[in-house]
């Protein structure tokens, strides 16, 4: 319980500046409220392998998200908080893991050739559930996280597509057969987000 208020006292000013520099900013052009949703692929970091397997067993390492955004633009460069609900799975030769978690990236965006765009910055992360089909292969982990996000996407006016990919810096542990010790893996994932931006004035 220490370990998790420590976490959240240095994760609660970043999710306060996100949540309120929105408002704080005033005169962007192309700034709005959003909705979003998409699918989200647990990755090994082998992505030839992974794409093999997408399209025999698909929905094996297959989550979806879905959430609100606000984007903020000025000329060329945007801020883009988030919140999302996450849920997904991912099966090792040690069990299946599911879980369920509360996103927040807060991302940095340039528009290149007007209709693409590349963005990048922190995402942090709250654990809501978490299962394992074999318990004793796994360690349960703090509920808060911190990782990164950074992707390309294409807009057409309102309308979002973007590729991201993710990884967790906080580790995660599983048993070797129990005999070998622990070992860590951190969590990262593909996702294919569409979106849907509700223009604000300008």
């Amino acid at each position: 319980m220490p370990e998790a208020m420590r976490n959240l006292n240095k994760i609660f000013p970043l999710l306060l500046l996100g949540l309120f520099l929105p408002f704080l900013v005033q005169g962007q052009q192309g700034s709005g409220f959003g909705v979003k949703g998409g699918l989200n692929y647990n990755t090994s970091g082998k992505y030839f392998k992974d794409a093999g397997q997408i399209l025999t067993t698909p929905g094996e390492n297959m989550g979806y998200h879905i959430g609100v955004f606000y984007k903020m633009t000025s000329y060329d460069i945007s801020l883009r908080p988030e919140l999302i609900y996450t849920k997904n799975s991912f099966e090792t030769d040690l069990g299946a893991v599911q879980y369920q978690k509360i996103d927040m990236p807060i991302l940095v965006g340039f528009r290149l050739f007007q209709v693409i765009g590349f963005n990048f910055g922190p995402s942090l992360h709250y654990t809501l559930k978490e299962e394992f089909s074999i318990p004793e292969n796994f360690e349960e982990t703090e509920p808060f996280g911190l990782g990164f996000q950074l992707g390309l996407g294409v807009n057409i006016g309102p309308v979002g597509l973007d590729l991201r990919f993710e990884r967790e810096l906080n580790e995660r542990k599983y048993n070797l057969e129990n005999v070998l010790g622990k070992e860590d893996y951190k969590n990262q994932q593909l996702i294919l987000g569409l979106s849907f931006l509700i223009p604000g004035k300008k």
